[in-house]
């Protein structure tokens, strides 16, 4: 019963983006979105909990809890300007040359000379889409690695990548991803891989504690020779700001990988915290060193 409702409850939210998406101007999305969010905020649901639990173990050091709930409030309503943008992007078939400026894209340039392909690293952090779809507009062979929503009609997040000339590989197993990701590296491409949430099998250092982190995207690097390439999205005060990294050094210990990884990811965060997908459950599980 309660699938049932969070799928009519998704759909009808989707119907609603998407209907403000076509009937808002942009610099209304603003204005709609920190009203949607403070009522969003002044209710009580559990992934709000979710949320604000991992906002006291990330920032316990740094911010009074008063201070926290001010991060909280931007956060939801963040969301809901991420979602409008899209709609509205959708919905009016915007370029996105305007929508966000880029720095370090030498750095692609330089691995995608290697032909080995390039693991995008990136992280649940800004307007995702509008970084890809931005590249893709570009002429990039942007690809990625993405599941479709639990709740969302069937083949909508497919749809909408293959859309924007965007290579979609869809999350079906563990098994069969490797060998999608190996194929697109095949071809030249640039993959994305939100390497942030949390999986079995190995602990890296994230915010001083010691999480389950993803190794899949860099098992794969080590084996192909494929560049390793730190791709984030932020949103800045004059819109969208594409921030590409220098290629992380291949190297044996995975886990060294990962906290380089971590490290990049972290220090974005703590400057801009309200903008990271703090819904994840991404400390469930932590160890001592």
């Amino acid at each position: 019963m309660k699938s049932f409702v969070k799928h009519i409850i998704f759909k009808f939210a989707l119907k609603f983006f998407m209907g403000l998406g076509r009937i808002l101007g942009k610099k209304q999305l603003i204005i709609v979105s920190s009203f949607l969010g403070s009522l969003l905020y002044s209710l009580s649901w559990k992934r709000k909990n979710v949320a604000f639990d991992n906002l006291k173990i990330a920032f316990e050091q740094q911010y009074k809890e008063s201070e926290l709930k001010k991060v909280l409030k931007k956060f939801i309503q963040e969301i809901i300007l991420t979602a409008l943008e899209i709609a509205f992007i959708v919905k009016k078939k915007e370029k996105l040359a305007q929508w966000a400026k880029v720095s370090g894209i030498e750095y692609l340039d330089e691995a995608l000379k290697k032909r080995k392909g390039i693991i995008a690293l990136s992280a649940h952090l800004g307007n995702i889409p509008v970084m890809l779809a931005w590249l893709a507009e570009k002429g990039y062979p942007v690809a990625v690695l993405f599941k479709e929503g639990k709740y969302l009609p069937e083949g909508f997040l497919y749809n909408l990548i293959k859309s924007y000339k965007i290579y979609p590989i869809p999350f079906r197993s563990d098994r069969e991803v490797p060998k999608e990701i190996i194929s697109a590296l095949n071809k030249n491409m640039i993959v994305f891989i939100l390497a942030d949430q949390a999986r079995p099998g190995i602990y890296a250092k994230f915010f001083g504690k010691y999480v389950q982190c993803q190794k899949g995207a860099f098992v794969i690097a080590q084996r192909k020779g494929s560049p390793l390439v730190p791709v984030f999205i932020v949103r800045g005060q004059n819109g969208h700001e594409i921030k590409i990294y220098p290629e992380i050094e291949l190297q044996k210990q995975v886990e060294i990988l990962i906290e380089k990884y971590n490290c990049l990811l972290e220090e974005l965060i703590r400057k801009y915290p309200e903008q990271y997908y703090w819904f994840h459950r991404r400390f469930k599980r932590m160890r001592v060193h």
